[in-house]
């Protein structure tokens, strides 16, 4: 059976540890760890497939106090059956790219990578909608317009 999830490789090397905060998933299940240390080998954070058809696509979310200021770090992933892999996200130095499955990306971050945003959030919060219609080109629709029909 063939392998649709995602695998985020994290080496976390900003000197503090990472713990999970949450993740926002759209086909797939969480099975990672509750917490990132600040190491030299990568710590898989995974996100599994539970359908075996569809492909998992989801956003994880890591906080940590990195230098006294609170950061967090949300990296996006998907492997769709029928479409396009996609991943984005802090860190990324290499992944599988658009084709193949599993989706692997591999991450390395340290204190002066950039891409994270403070704990807590001053602004809107990151959504999987927000990154998928990044990766997209898109801006994603506004929550608090009115529609009539």
């Amino acid at each position: 059976m063939a392998n649709f999830g995602v695998y985020f490789n994290v080496t976390n090397n900003t000197g503090a540890s990472l713990g999970f905060m949450r993740a926002d998933l759209d086909d797939a299940t969480y099975d990672g760890p509750s917490s990132i240390p600040s190491q030299p080998q990568p710590v898989v954070v995974h996100l599994n497939d539970p359908n075996f058809s569809e492909g998992a696509s989801g956003t994880v979310f890591f906080v940590g106090n990195v230098g006294g200021q609170l950061r967090q770090y949300a990296w996006y992933g998907s492997c769709p059956v029928g479409s396009s892999n996609q991943a984005s996200g802090p860190g990324i130095t290499s992944w599988t790219g658009p084709g193949g499955h599993p989706t692997t990306v591999n991450i390395f971050i340290d204190a002066n990578t950039p891409g994270w945003t403070a704990w807590p959030p001053t602004g809107d919060v990151v959504t999987t909608k927000d990154l998928r219609a990044q990766l997209s080109g898109k801006t994603p629709a506004d929550p608090e317009k009115m529609v009539k029909f």
